[in-house]
């Protein structure tokens, strides 16, 4: 690359396409960056080394004509050669996340050292459960949507929907399967009698009671031999009631306690990947114009996930084990 210091984030990014089965050439094709840099990032990233350059002497250097000759270029150009000017430079959105007290990441910490000896074949034991939104005008993801111009004023503004409405879905992942995906009605909250009655038993218990090994990802069993399984649910509140927990003792072979899992921790969570790269396919499909479509659009994206992808998030748990623990306890990709 042209940029000796690559940003953080780039080298992060090509990790999260890789663990999603992006493969190298779409990885570097799509950042701006050769086969060979991608290799040393993923290379780095198995062998639990840090992404972070090391410190390096002089002055930065300042934005040279080149750069400068491109942007002009490109002015008003909304999708004008972006790869090549990724290369020179980028715009970035500060991602957000829920602030971590010092409590919050030293159980990070104690969590991942005490699954530190684990492996992704242990990984595959673990059925990881969440919930998460689906807005029915999704705004523009203002990472990818830009367009270099003078002034701001040049540029036609996106229409945006103050509090559209949205769709709540609760799914569940192993390294082979999916369940159902669960539609949540607008009309309820997730409260402890919900999540029991409508999620647990009619979703979550059957994907547990299913006999095939092969199939459609949401009709084949999660695991061959369920007995040696856990179920991974978050601290929500909804979910750390007591008779959740009871039930959870009565009617699934093991699962893990509310005191075990670290709070505030979905970067430890694959299923979140899994939302966003749902996500990332909504957005490329035609927009719903009612919840209805919307709730129709991303069934079928749940249905039409494939094996790798399922796979490769459970492959990488290991590594974002050792992540959490070499941060210690702060975000993954802070």
């Amino acid at each position: 690359m042209d940029v000796k210091m690559t940003r953080l984030s780039i080298r992060e990014r090509s990790i999260g396409m890789l663990l999603a089965g992006s493969s190298q050439r779409t990885v570097a094709d799509t950042l701006g960056v050769t086969i060979r840099t991608v290799k040393n990032w993923n290379k780095k990233q198995k062998a639990g080394e840090m992404l972070n350059d090391k410190p390096r002497s002089g002055r930065p250097p300042k934005l040279s004509r080149v750069p400068k000759i491109i942007i002009r270029k490109s002015i008003g150009k909304r999708w004008h050669s972006t790869r090549k000017l990724a290369k020179y430079i980028s715009t970035y959105k500060r991602p957000s996340n829920p602030k971590l007290t010092e409590v919050q990441k030293s159980k990070r910490v104690k969590f991942c050292l005490e699954h530190k000896s684990w492996t992704s074949l242990d990984w595959e034991r673990v059925f990881f459960s969440d919930e998460s939104p689906f807005e029915l005008f999704h705004p523009t993801n203002s990472q990818n949507d830009r367009v270099w111009d003078v002034s701001s004023r040049n540029i036609t503004p996106v229409e945006t929907v103050k509090n559209p409405p949205r769709l709540m879905v609760w799914g569940m992942m192993s390294h082979r399967g999916l369940s159902e995906l669960h539609l949540i009605s607008p009309r309820h909250s997730v409260n402890a009698d919900y999540y029991i009655n409508e999620i647990l038993a009619k979703c979550c218990l059957p994907t547990y009671k299913r006999k095939k090994m092969r199939g459609p990802l949401t009709q084949r069993k999660l695991y061959r031999k369920i007995s040696d399984t856990f179920f991974m649910l978050d601290g929500a509140p909804a979910h750390t009631a007591i008779k959740i927990q009871k039930w959870l003792s009565d009617h699934l072979p093991g699962f893990w306690a509310k005191d075990i899992w670290p709070s505030n921790s979905p970067d430890l969570n694959p299923i979140e990947n899994l939302w966003a790269i749902m996500q990332a396919e909504l957005d490329k499909r035609k927009p719903a114009t009612n919840l209805k479509q919307l709730a129709k659009i991303l069934e079928n994206i749940w249905s039409g996930i494939s094996p790798s992808i399922l796979q490769n998030l459970i492959d990488g748990m290991p590594n974002r084990i050792n992540s959490c623990i070499e941060l210690n306890g702060e975000y993954i990709g802070k």
